[in-house]
């Protein structure tokens, strides 16, 4: 090889080096800038998800927090919040053990919250605590049950006496279908169970039973004779409702021929029972809200109807009567949350359209 070559050679060897040495750096820097970038992002991401600040706290209490209907004003009312720079925590679920409402509502208290969303009673000591609230400056709104000896700021809910209307009317409605059967006389009597709550300190289940049989005697105008009876059921959960409503299949002399649920609860352990006893088509359901679970009931012809309360509305009046008084002193006393009757003929709308299947 010359000495030409030999230069050459040489400079080949030498630019190969420089360009592995610049190769080497740029991916030093650059994974030095795409590592830097990402830690960025990360720190970003954590920040953003672990904290925010809100200008109130409010707190809501329903006697029954794992019911979809509530599930349902929590989430409402929640978005509704944080359009409002509030914060509002379904109070209890994150506790280690239950706690009942007078207990939830003393810590609510002592935490100082901004603000109280409770599904109320007329015990005294409800009456106390929710006096207490307001005197230390937490407005307190109720929903779906009433304190009226109290001094709480609004009531968010139904009529009490227009809810057993709808009830009444539903068993009128049944009455027509039963005096078309083959066989069945007039002189039969039709007898009706409502489901109670017996732990329900309040008066609105009375409301509601003289509603229903006020409207079915004043409306009745077939002959068909209806007795009515309430049931006092000693439940608190759904497994305690689920037994209590099982030993009535199976300890009654004679089961009704409608069974009128005042709670979503209720209506989804009936309407297991009425299948797990074989009773679907002997025993008619007129329910209450409409869970997938109780929509499907109706399509499939062992619920008959339901009454629906507007969850969404519901929460979202709640937090619109806390953020009004917060901001101008004052509130309306009641806001009016409208319900809808469900039944075969229109719960396709509330299904989608789609037809379900096993």
């Amino acid at each position: 090889m010359d000495e030409n070559e030999k230069v050459g050679t040489n400079k080949r060897f030498i630019m190969a080096g420089v360009l592995c040495v610049v190769f080497m750096l740029t991916c030093t820097i650059g994974g030095i800038i795409f590592f830097k970038i990402q830690i960025n992002k990360s720190a970003a991401y954590r920040q953003a998800n672990t904290y925010k600040s809100y200008e109130k706290y409010y707190v809501m209490i329903p006697s029954e927090q794992k019911s979809s209907f509530w599930e349902a004003v929590y989430e409402a009312a929640g978005e509704m919040a944080n359009e409002n720079d509030a914060y509002l925590e379904m109070f209890g679920t994150n506790l280690s053990e239950g706690y009942s409402e007078t207990q939830l509502m003393r810590m609510a208290i002592e935490s100082n919250v901004d603000g109280i969303i409770l599904e109320a009673n007329e015990a005294e000591e409800m009456t106390a605590l929710i006096n207490e609230a307001v005197e230390r400056g937490i407005p307190v709104v109720t929903a779906m049950k009433d304190n009226t000896q109290s001094e709480r700021q609004s009531y968010v809910g139904i009529s009490s006496y227009n809810l057993g209307r709808e009830y009444g009317k539903q068993v009128l409605g049944l009455v027509k279908q039963y005096e078309k059967r083959e066989g069945n006389s007039i002189d039969s009597i039709l007898n009706v169970m409502v489901l109670i709550d017996a732990n329900a300190e309040d008066t609105s289940q009375n409301m509601i039973y003289s509603s229903i049989q006020e409207t079915i005697e004043g409306m009745n105008k077939s002959g068909q004779k209806i007795s009515i009876s309430a049931k006092a059921l000693n439940s608190q959960g759904a497994f305690a409702a689920e037994e209590a409503i099982r030993d009535i299949f199976m300890g009654e002399d004679e089961l009704p021929d409608i069974i009128i649920c005042l709670n979503e609860i209720n209506t989804t352990c009936v309407y297991q029972a009425v299948v797990d006893y074989n009773k679907v088509g002997a025993i008619n359901i007129i329910g209450y809200y409409d869970s997938q679970t109780i929509l499907k009931a109706i399509e499939r012809n062992v619920i008959y109807a339901t009454v629906s309360v507007d969850a969404k509305a519901l929460g979202e009046y709640c937090l619109e009567a806390l953020t009004e008084y917060d901001q101008m002193g004052h509130v309306s006393n009641y806001y009016a949350v409208d319900t809808t009757v469900i039944h075969a003929d229109n719960v396709s709308e509330y299904l989608g359209g789609a037809a379900s299947e096993e």
